[in-house]
């Protein structure tokens, strides 16, 4: 084939980043009970070595980025949890980007596939121990400004440890979303965030999931928006609801659960972390997200690294993909 041959088939691939998926579940798999305040975050300080561990296996799996063990890492509950001051506490949080970064150094030596991290937040709900941050009703009680000021300065403290960027993971409404943007917009912080979903049409809080992922990525501080810990069985259709949403070429991604929660009657906030996936995706279902509209794709709770090294072979052996090539920018 010649140069402009080679040239108009690139042109053509769409290219596909591979994210991780879920850390809680992956540290509860090696024995570790995650039900306290600050989650699997605590781990960060009692066993930092099964933490770098689940972040190099999801990286060895074939994940292009992994997400910090920080999802429910706050100020106040480390230094309640440890008897810490708040320093030490910032310092733990930092602490939780820096052992994904560890991970990634040591699993590209022996893949030789450059890999990014990035920082997770969650959101407030998940620091109240109730699940809130699957229906996100505290946002009626709080303002804006009141949501921005609690989350700025743990996302500051985690930006400031070097991450290729911000996760924000599981937002159950468009206002806490908004009051996250004036941080990123204070911090000048690059970031991507994901709404938890109640069905395919609304945000776990009960916004039109059109209007809020148009709202956010109207900023220039996200560069990829999308849906997290949501039922698998509504990727397809989510993605059918916002197809042709304009979102300024900003790529779309999803990150579902390994279980459906249909069969068992339940919604996300009433499963058990510790259960095994009752089902992943085939290899055909995963390409058909891709075609559908997503190029960020993994997985959230009761995914391991194994069922995203399923996810990176069924996509290696799609003609119409292509992947990060080393050098290349996340973003």
């Amino acid at each position: 084939m010649n140069s402009a041959g080679l040239k108009s088939r690139s042109s053509s691939l769409k290219r596909v980043v591979i994210l991780d998926g879920g850390t809680g579940t992956s540290l509860a798999k090696l024995g570790h009970a995650i039900d306290d305040q600050t989650w699997c975050s605590e781990l960060i300080k009692t066993h930092p070595d099964h933490v770098k561990k689940v972040h190099k296996d999801f990286f060895l799996a074939g994940a292009d980025v992994v997400v910090s063990a920080t999802y429910q890492a706050f100020v106040d509950g480390f230094v309640k949890q440890f008897s810490i001051s708040e320093e030490e506490a910032y310092a733990l949080m930092r602490k939780g980007v820096e052992l994904a970064r560890e991970a990634r150094d040591e699993a590209e030596l022996e893949t030789g596939r450059h890999g990014f991290v990035a920082a997770s937040v969650g959101a407030y709900g998940a620091s109240l121990c109730d699940r809130s941050e699957y229906h996100g009703r505290y946002v009626e009680n709080m303002t804006r400004e009141e949501l921005s000021a609690w989350h700025l300065s743990r996302i500051k403290a985690l930006a400031d440890a070097g991450p290729d960027i911000v996760a924000i993971e599981t937002i159950p409404a468009l206002d806490e979303a908004l009051a996250l943007l004036q941080c990123l917009e204070q911090l000048q912080v690059k970031a991507w965030l994901t709404f938890q979903l109640k069905d395919e049409k609304t945000t776990g809080h009960g916004e039109d999931i059109r209007l809020a992922l148009k709202a956010v990525a109207a900023s220039p501080y996200i560069v990829a928006v999308g849906a997290n810990c949501f039922n698998m069985a509504h990727v397809d259709s989510f993605l059918r609801y916002v197809k042709d949403l304009p979102l300024l070429d900003k790529p779309l991604i999803v990150k579902p659960n390994g279980i459906k929660h249909e069969d068992n009657g339940r919604s996300p906030e009433n499963f058990d972390i510790h259960e095994p996936a009752v089902e992943w995706v085939d290899g055909g279902q995963v390409i058909g997200w891709v075609d559908g509209g997503a190029s960020w794709v993994g997985g959230c709770c009761m995914v391991d690294s194994t069922n995203i090294a399923h996810m990176r072979e069924a996509l290696e052996n799609a003609p119409n993909i292509c992947f990060l090539k080393k050098g290349e920018d996340l973003f």
